[in-house]
């Protein structure tokens, strides 16, 4: 685990009912230097004080919004798989502005979930995708992600493990990748004491041909040396330039730790990919990312690469969220200028213009040190995949990505686009 000091460690008492589950959450403790002696009990039924007596009402807010970057408090939970309990009566019980989202949090929503995306959605081209959470909030405190000030760890990870994911692998044998934790968490942040990757890894193993998908900011990855994998893990980093690593990510690993962990991943046996997500235009963009690309395919050969802009929220959100002294002063402008087209578009701040900018200038950067290696947009929109298909070479319909649902290790297209069982018809 990383070395934190998170400013309270609670336990809640259905976290300790399981003998699996007890025995991690004391691993746990134990990597942080506290015993179970020491740490906040408590009942689902006190989890409006919790939330009121630590102030976090506002902890699902974007974390530039919350203040300087710190560690996160730790709460240890279960996932509920069958009786949920109503979120609204525990919501009222807690403080003004409360996130409903981590009341569900708290009250043991999560595990399995259902992407919806298909070629094109509100939020762009994407893969519908059967995927999983079982951490909500991290301790690398980037700006951006709404992750920040309270981490609810599940640790149920057997009982997960037989409910969810096994059935999950056995109904949806169309999907060859299945990702956890990459909505408000990183799981290398808590192993090896946690657990998921090793456990996860291992049961992959045993399939026919599916694979796990460990996305991170990490350079945690010591740990894999001792997994079973037999090459059904892939490794996906996502990279941030220099300034952003520091200011935009506090918490997180360099670009060269990363590059480095992925190395060693490869060495190790490991597919490894590459996402330049979410790109921060700063002061000096290019040149950090000129020499990042270098650096990458210097120490590694990924299967695939990403671009994405950093999107997700509208102008004034985003001024309010990282300083618009760190961003390129051209990119500033277009923001300035496009507040009102781009108001409400997922795909936003920046205008189309101004993603496409960049999009080109780090296609060519990739394209000077490999010719194929297959380049990806990310959860972008369908215009901005109309322009850079033909460069790409690759469309909607049929791209390779880095955590699609159907993308295994050395394919170079979708021959037939497919989704979860529940979205057919």
């Amino acid at each position: 685990m990383y070395p934190l000091s998170p400013p309270t460690i609670v336990v809640l008492d259905r976290a300790l009912e399981d003998p699996f589950s007890a025995r991690r959450v004391e691993r746990m403790l134990a990597a942080l230097g506290t015993d179970l002696s020491s740490v906040i009990r408590a009942g689902d039924d006190e989890i409006p004080e919790l939330i009121r007596t630590n102030g976090w009402h506002d902890a699902r807010l974007r974390q530039g919004r919350v203040g300087p970057h710190a560690d996160p408090a730790l709460v240890f939970s279960t996932l509920l798989f069958d009786d949920q309990p109503t979120v609204e009566p525990v919501l009222r019980a807690c403080p003004p502005g409360t996130s409903a989202r981590l009341v569900e949090n708290l009250l043991g929503y999560g595990g399995r979930g259902v992407a919806k995306e298909n070629f094109t959605s509100s939020r762009g081209v994407c893969r519908a995708r059967v995927q999983f959470d079982t951490i909500f909030g991290c301790p690398h405190g980037c700006k951006y992600c709404a992750g920040g000030k309270v981490a609810v760890v599940n640790t149920n990870l057997e009982e997960f493990l037989e409910k969810q994911v096994k059935p999950a692998a056995e109904q949806e044998t169309w999907q060859k990748v299945f990702m956890y934790n990459s909505c408000l968490s990183d799981t290398p942040c808590f192993e090896p004491e946690y657990g998921l990757s090793k456990l996860l890894a291992e049961y992959y193993a045993t399939t026919p041909d599916q694979h796990y998908l460990i996305h991170t900011k990490s350079a945690n990855v010591d740990f894999l040396r001792d997994v079973d994998h037999r090459g059904r893990t892939i490794m996906l980093w996502s990279l941030a330039n220099h300034t952003a690593s520091k200011l935009v990510e506090p918490g997180s690993a360099l670009p060269e730790e990363r590059i480095e962990a992925a190395r060693i991943c490869q060495e190790m046996g490991y597919p490894i990919r590459f996402k330049l997500k979410p790109i921060v235009p700063v002061r000096d963009w290019r040149t950090q990312y000129s020499q990042i690309i270098t650096h990458l395919f210097e120490r590694t050969t990924p299967e695939s690469i990403g671009l994405f802009m950093l999107a997700w929220m509208d102008f004034e959100e985003f001024r309010a969220t990282i300083d618009l002294d760190l961003i390129d002063p051209p990119f500033v402008t277009a923001l300035e200028e496009g507040a009102e087209t781009m108001r409400g578009v997922t795909a936003g701040p920046f205008p189309h213009r101004a993603r496409a900018e960049v999009y080109h200038f780090l296609l060519e950067e990739v394209r000077k040190h490999n010719r194929d290696v297959p380049v990806f947009l990310c959860t972008e929109t369908l215009e901005m995949w109309q322009e850079f298909s033909p460069l790409l070479g690759m469309k909607p319909n049929n791209y390779i990505c880095a955590c699609g649902p159907q993308c295994m290790p050395g394919m170079t297209r979708i021959p037939k686009v497919e989704e979860p069982l529940e979205l057919r018809g």
